[in-house]
């Protein structure tokens, strides 16, 4: 049998933080309303339980492969910058740190000019705001200084 490591570690952290996305999902809205249709939890109930699904192939395949590990930089970056903005959403809301991570991203991954990048971001808040805020009525996370703020 297989050394066990990051192969198998991996797709088994993604099962627990899906099922507590599902559980989380669950307790707080439920999966359906029978007078309203589907509730804030459906999309990402669906998802996370396809993630699972996913993962449980990919942890079984997991040991079947006898290559080594090769971890490359960019792969960091992802995983650096994921942690980032799950904090950056967490103390100052969704909507500012998307507007933050498409800045930095744009500047120091890409290289833009700052006119492309003010150009981008007017145009992803325009959609963030327009159709998720406005007209879909999609509540994002407002963060610690918000709440702290009002």
């Amino acid at each position: 049998m297989k050394k066990f490591g990051t192969k198998q570690v991996m797709p088994l952290l993604i099962i627990a933080v899906c099922a507590l996305f599902i559980q989380n999902g669950m307790s707080k809205f439920g999966f359906w309303n029978a007078s309203k249709g589907p509730t804030a939890a459906f999309v990402p109930t669906i998802v996370c339980v396809m993630l699972i699904a996913l993962c449980v192939v990919d942890f079984m395949k997991s040991f079947k492969d006898t290559k080594p590990v090769k971890y490359y930089k960019p792969e960091f970056i992802m995983m650096i910058t994921g942690v980032v903005l799950i904090a950056a959403i967490h103390f100052i809301g969704m909507l500012p740190a998307l507007a933050i991570f498409v800045v930095v991203w744009l500047k120091l991954m890409e290289k833009a000019p700052w006119k492309h990048i003010i150009l981008i971001l007017a145009i992803v808040m325009a959609i963030v705001i327009g159709v998720f805020v406005l007209w879909l009525k999609v509540r994002f996370p407002e963060g610690i200084l918000f709440e702290m703020l009002l």
